[in-house]
């Protein structure tokens, strides 16, 4: 479960009801360690956890596990998306200098001491990153799910306050912190002049100066000593307050001034209770302002989880996902977020990006083909983007690629064993699928490795078309991954059922890891044999003894008729895409002719009659460039002819008749016929039916069609 036994669930949220954070669980969570492990979930949150700055931030990215509530995931998207626009391109959040309170505010409930001036000082600063925070998010009221954090922030100026007139930066009390401890400092001052007059007299006389080791004036305890020879200490009168620590020296409070020796000591004592007074007070504010302080530092803390979510998302170029409840995945150019990390890092070339889709024409996909690695690779990108979408984060993915929420996210990747169970591979593998189909239904996606692998080929064969067929008939997103080729023949007896294959490059003999769907993968061994230079007889063989697989020759045919279909389905689209492109651009231009038109006739000048030849240049462009699309623009080519006509022959104009509703009336402009709809006598215009396009003119525009 992703949030059992969650310690951060048990914090106290008063007045941050409304910001639903990270560590608010869904009820309906169901995810085993297991699937995290195999995923690796644990490296993306290692990950994300470099990006913070603050051990609190770093503590609770380190408890951060997939939601499945709806609205809970989208507003931490929303709030990673919102930061990152208004920090962009590269503007720092000032969030630096929170501390992790929660120790000290814990110490206060039971009012047990006064805070020291360090424990101050990370409540200051943590309470002025509060307030510098809330103002930056205040600033730009564009972002909606920011200004919403920002209501939940109390600035608390009064505490800020006193610890700034209190605390220097130092970590001293400063002398103006009252005027007691400034009139007691200025008192320990003049002591300690009178003691360093009286304490120089002294050394400069013969009876003591000729003893010392230096003649500088120390501090023991409070109490002002010189540094007298071990050997003749006891020719000083007065009171020793230790030795050095290699015993040749002995600190000797001199008798002559021992009295004001005592009303130093008296003065600092009285400097410390002012000081400690000052520091209650400061502590009692903290207490008072305790469950402030709390809720602001969750809101701290969350926000730099999503500051680290906005630093992780530069870097990597993420986007935000399109999230659906609908069991829709569909990104493009994904890319696997560790495999980038160890880019960057100098570890790996490059990260191959791959498309895939699931939910919508089908919902089980079925990865075949060699073991190059793609295979598991794909699996596990598609599982770790479903989590980190669920996580509240941006995926490293085209902008507008789909992610579903899952109520599961199951998986079983790799050879692992179980050493205490005795298990075997195959044992192990299945007791994690029993788990998984278990509970598998619409709300869940499943990732299986190997499907079939590590047992007797007929068998696993079996096995796997009644899983598949199991998961299948309970509508689960499923991809698998096989070296069983016969599970291919799914996706052409069940609907709903896809192949695919990781594309491999005869050439170089290495996949490229492109992710092909709906084409099953290949072995490639008769052509990587051929490429191996393997004796020719054997290749012959082997290629007549492959000419006798029926079933294989058939699945080939048939896929090769299927991508033959999809192919000219791809064209039909793109040409229909392209038509109705063709046909908006053409009516707009018959717009622009219209209005062209009426221009002319309110100018009546050459000027105007340009701008018709112009429109009529681009009209024919357009027939020329795509003449298969001509029956579409058969009722445009007529107006440019006619047009044509008008502006070439330069006709009379006919004598305005009067005209009644419904009657047959011509367009002299077009030299079109029409039923009058309509008269606008204000704007001198009628709008008349051409077929079924209808076009508003000049009243001085029709004639009588008799």
């Amino acid at each position: 479960m992703f949030a059992e036994n969650c310690p951060l669930c048990h914090v106290r949220m008063d007045g941050y009801q409304n910001l639903t954070p990270l560590h608010r669980h869904s009820e309906k969570l169901t995810m085993n360690s297991h699937t995290l492990k195999v995923l690796e979930y644990h490296k993306i949150i290692q990950i994300l956890a470099s990006y913070s700055s603050s051990s609190i931030g770093k503590e609770r990215i380190k408890n951060l596990k997939p939601l499945t509530d709806y609205s809970q995931i989208k507003q931490l998207i929303d709030e990673t998306t919102d930061l990152k626009e208004m920090l962009h391109p590269n503007r720092a959040f000032p969030i630096s200098g929170v501390f992790d309170i929660s120790l000290i505010l814990k110490k206060l409930e039971n009012w047990s001491d006064i805070l020291s001036i360090d424990e101050i000082n990370q409540v200051g600063s943590s309470a002025r990153v509060a307030r510098v925070v809330k103002e930056c998010l205040e600033e730009d009221n564009r972002y909606p799910s920011l200004i919403k954090i920002a209501e939940t922030i109390t600035v608390f100026s009064k505490l800020e306050e006193i610890i700034e007139k209190t605390i220097n930066r130092n970590g001293e009390v400063k002398d103006s912190a009252s005027s007691r401890l400034k009139s007691i400092r200025k008192k320990i001052q003049i002591k300690r002049k009178r003691i360093r007059d009286k304490t120089s007299s002294l050394v400069r006389s013969g009876n003591v100066g000729m003893y010392l080791q230096d003649e500088n004036i120390r501090e023991n305890h409070n109490r002002p000593t010189i540094a007298v020879m071990a050997s003749h200490a006891a020719k000083v009168q007065g009171k020793q307050h230790g030795r050095s620590d290699s015993g040749k020296t002995v600190f000797i409070e001199p008798d002559s001034i021992r009295h004001l020796g005592d009303e130093l000591e008296a003065a600092l004592f009285d400097e410390k209770a002012e000081i400690r007074r000052l520091l209650n007070e400061i502590t009692k504010e903290i207490a008072e302002q305790a469950p402030n302080l709390r809720n602001t530092m969750e809101v701290l803390t969350h926000l730099e989880v999503t500051y680290a979510k906005v630093r992780l998302s530069r870097n990597f170029d993420m986007h935000p996902p399109m999230l659906n409840l609908d069991g829709i995945i569909n990104v493009r150019d994904a890319r696997h977020p560790i495999l980038m990390d160890l880019e960057q890092r100098g570890e790996l070339k490059k990260t191959i990006p791959l498309d895939v889709r699931l939910g919508e024409e089908f919902h089980t996909l079925i990865v075949t083909g060699p073991n190059t690695g793609g295979k598991t690779v794909a699996l596990k990108t598609i599982g770790l983007l479903t989590l980190m979408a669920q996580s509240g984060m941006h995926i490293p993915a085209n902008s507008g690629s789909k992610v579903a929420v899952f109520n599961r996210v199951q998986a079983d990747i790799g050879d692992e064993q179980s050493i205490e169970q005795s298990l075997s591979t195959f044992s192990s593998h299945l007791t994690h699928v029993s788990e998984i189909l278990k509970s598998a239904d619409e709300k869940s996606l499943v990732l299986l490795d190997e499907l079939g692998g590590g047992t007797d080929p007929t068998e696993g064969e079996a096995l796997a078309n009644s899983i598949l067929e199991y998961l299948h008939d309970r509508k689960a997103r499923t991809v698998i991954t096989t070296h069983i080729s016969q599970l291919k023949n799914l996706a052409f007896t069940l609907e709903g059922v896809e192949n695919a294959s990781i594309e491999f490059d005869l050439e170089t003999l290495h996949p490229t890891y492109r992710l092909l769907i709906g084409i099953p993968g290949q072995s490639n061994a008769l052509a990587l044999a051929k490429r191996l230079n393997l004796p020719e007889t054997v290749i012959e063989k082997a290629e007549h003894y492959s000419s006798k697989d029926e079933t294989g020759n058939l699945l080939n045919n048939l896929q090769a008729a299927r991508s033959r279909i999809l192919e000219n389905r791809a064209s039909t689209e793109t040409a229909l895409l392209k038509a109705k492109s063709l046909e908006q651009e053409a009516q707009q231009k018959l717009t622009e002719l219209n209005t062209q038109l009426e221009l002319a006739k309110y100018r009546n000048g050459e000027q105007a009659y340009g701008a018709i030849r112009q429109v009529r240049k681009q009209i024919k462009n357009i027939l020329e460039i795509e003449p298969s699309k001509k029956i579409l623009m058969t009722s445009l080519a007529e107006i440019m002819d006619t047009l044509s006509l008008k502006l070439d022959s330069k006709n009379k104009p006919l004598k305005k008749k009067p005209f009644q509703i419904n009657d047959k009336v011509r367009i002299k402009s077009l030299n079109k016929t029409g039923d009058l709809c309509s008269f606008n006598d204000s704007k001198k215009t009628a709008v008349v039916s051409l077929g079924v396009m209808q076009v508003e003119v000049s009243q001085d525009d029709l004639c009588s069609d008799k």
